[in-house]
């Protein structure tokens, strides 16, 4: 028996609605950068997705955001034409993969500075007892994102 089963459905739904709470309060609607439209909530999560994974294909990141591949692609697609994006060789060396170019590594920065801006506004022992666990929620999300078949 898995250790999360022992934890009763009200205390994990507790959890992840405080975490979805967390995520509406730091990017409600997307982010407004400076001299260009706003950013979507999706297209920040592709880019970040970018940023982390230079070469990553829309598939990876589909599977990586838990969105449709065809809605991952149209995002991409539009964020190339915006040339925030660049095809490149994939990092898995298989069909075509995607990496930011200067001008949205510049975006990503400021999206960063915004949520670190956001979440400053909390007391810093609250903020530093949360940032604590960073890691333990990196693996969470890695954790929930597989497929319990192995597939």
């Amino acid at each position: 028996m898995d250790a999360s089963t022992l934890i009763p459905d009200a205390e994990l739904e507790r959890f992840a609605d405080a975490v979805i709470s967390i995520a509406n309060r730091i990017e409600p609607r997307g982010l407004e950068l400076p001299g260009r439209r706003r950013l979507t909530p999706r297209e920040i999560l592709v880019l970040h997705e970018v940023a982390v994974t230079p070469g990553v294909t829309a598939t990876q990141i589909a599977r990586s955001i838990d969105l449709q591949r065809s809605n991952v692609s149209a995002t991409l697609h539009a964020l190339e034409r915006e040339s925030l994006l660049v095809r490149a060789p994939a990092a898995d060396g298989r069909g075509a993969g995607f990496t930011l170019t200067e001008e949205a590594r510049r975006d990503v920065a400021v999206v960063r500075a915004h949520r670190s801006e956001r979440l400053r506004t909390a007391s810093a022992d609250l903020v530093r007892e949360v940032v604590s666990i960073s890691d333990a929620l990196s693996r969470l999300a890695r954790a929930i994102g597989e497929d319990p078949r192995g597939e």
